[in-house]
């Protein structure tokens, strides 16, 4: 428990409820995990609220429940919206094959957004000419505005389970919700990895550290980026050697910035990235030869985009990614019911791709989310949904990524109960390394070192 005594009361909310769960369920060597034993106050014959047997799993579904979901499935941001359809429509066939929403099949009528004008246009016309009431979606803080305020104007339920915009739930809209944490908790959280934890692996006090930060220039990457900017100089003394913002989808050449950082020596580089432009820096950071001592990220996209480690193979070796759960992560650490769910959602998941990534947990996660406020309500009345919204109370490790249910009045989901976890990219996969009592595997090539070492 030193790891956990040494970290911030922000974080010790967030961590250690899992952390004691983790640490009375973990075997001793070579003995085999004991059975889980039902959550508190769990009876033999009620399941929990958040377990897969809630949902009546089995029973006859009447009828037909259909909500909207958009997501770009073209253009520059698809790859990653493809992840998120692809959680989307597994969740849907396991929801359906426990009990359906309200009693009723789910369906999805899908739409692709690959821009915020497409954002607006299509949550209209779902509103308008399919009749939904509920739409869910968008993978991008480029596009969640557009879409939820389209939505809203139609008085139609938005459900966004992606987007990290600080903005997004600030705006005053009844209707709008978001199960994903939002880009300033991000931002504060990537600082206090480094400050508690991988300062000490790099050698160095926190007050030592030389910090770059690099970004892209949306919502999301100025929102991430400026928080991890103040937690970091605020709490921890850190250094700062440089800010760069560019635009995602215009930029052809990082050679200008990484002559900077060249120049600079950074001790690490705090970076957010979209997509292709995370795969072009890095490559171009190994032909000239840049050298720093590690790289931290945030976020499902960009450097922690499945196509990053794809496109790169052993030279996206060590590039931390505080994101959702990866591989080796022990689901020991969560609650019976959100074990259930989170071992189900894997186990189809892996009969349907190859390529499991972050977005797949996102979408996955908040669409049972929905299932669960729309069994509490009973009804897509906007005003009894969010009354029930705001009355479930489910704790960490309740649910799929070892998230909790409690939303606030701004219809966000707290930080408290979305749970994130520190990836590290190792020989193409992403592999969850902390907090160290979630996993077997530990971080490799701190500091990053010469480039053909990292293999």
């Amino acid at each position: 428990m030193t790891m956990l005594r040494s970290l911030p009361g922000r974080l010790l909310s967030l961590w250690l409820p899992l952390a004691v769960v983790a640490l009375s369920c973990a075997p001793s060597a070579g003995q085999p995990a004991p059975a889980a034993q039902p959550a508190q106050g769990a009876s033999g014959g009620a399941a929990p609220a958040g377990s897969p047997s809630a949902g009546g799993g089995g029973q006859a579904l009447s009828g037909e429940y259909k909500i909207g979901a958009i997501n770009p499935m073209t253009g520059p941001m698809a790859a990653s919206g493809k992840l998120q359809v692809e959680g989307l429509e597994v969740m849907r066939d396991m929801i359906n094959d426990h009990g359906g929403v309200m009693g009723k099949r789910l369906t999805l009528v899908m739409a692709d957004i690959p821009d915020p004008t497409a954002a607006a246009n299509e949550a209209n016309r779902l509103a308008s000419r399919e009749g939904v009431k509920i739409i869910t979606g968008t993978t991008f803080s480029a596009l969640c505005g557009a879409a939820s305020e389209a939505a809203a104007r139609n008085n139609v339920i938005y459900w966004e389970v992606s987007c990290l915009d600080p903005r997004f739930t600030k705006r005053g809209l009844k209707t709008v919700y978001r199960t994903e944490i939002n880009g300033d908790d991000m931002g504060f959280y990537m600082a206090d990895f480094v400050g508690t934890y991988l300062a000490e692996r790099l050698g160095k006090r926190p007050n030592e550290l030389r910090v770059a930060y690099l970004s892209e220039d949306s919502a999301l990457g100025q929102g991430v980026t400026e928080a991890a900017r103040k937690r970091a100089h605020d709490q921890y003394g850190m250094q700062e050697l440089s800010l760069d913002f560019y635009n995602a989808l215009t930029i052809n050449d990082f050679t200008p910035v990484i002559l900077k950082l060249k120049e600079s020596k950074p001790d690490l580089i705090m970076g957010i990235a979209r997509g292709n432009d995370a795969i072009l820096f890095w490559k171009q950071a190994k032909e000239q030869d840049l050298q720093f001592g590690a790289m931290v990220t945030a976020s499902a996209t960009g450097y922690g985009g499945p196509d990053f480690g794809a496109a790169l193979g052993k030279d996206a070796n060590g590039v931390f990614v505080l994101a959702e759960s990866g591989e080796g992560f022990r689901i020991e650490g969560m609650r019976p019911e959100g074990q259930a769910l989170e071992r189900e959602f894997r186990q189809r998941l892996a009969q349907r791709t190859d390529n499991i990534g972050g977005g797949h947990f996102l979408s996955g996660a908040g669409l049972w989310m929905l299932k669960l406020a729309l069994d509490k309500a009973g009804t897509d009345d906007p005003d009894k949904f969010r009354e029930a919204v705001l009355s479930i109370d489910l704790p960490v490790g309740s649910l799929i990524n070892g998230w909790g249910f409690k939303f606030d009045e701004t219809g966000q989901n707290i930080a408290e109960r979305s749970q994130h976890y520190v990836s590290q990219w190792q020989d193409g996969k992403q592999v969850t390394i902390w907090p160290e009592n979630f996993t077997d595997y530990r971080m490799k090539w701190v500091p990053l070192g010469p480039w053909e070492q990292r293999n």
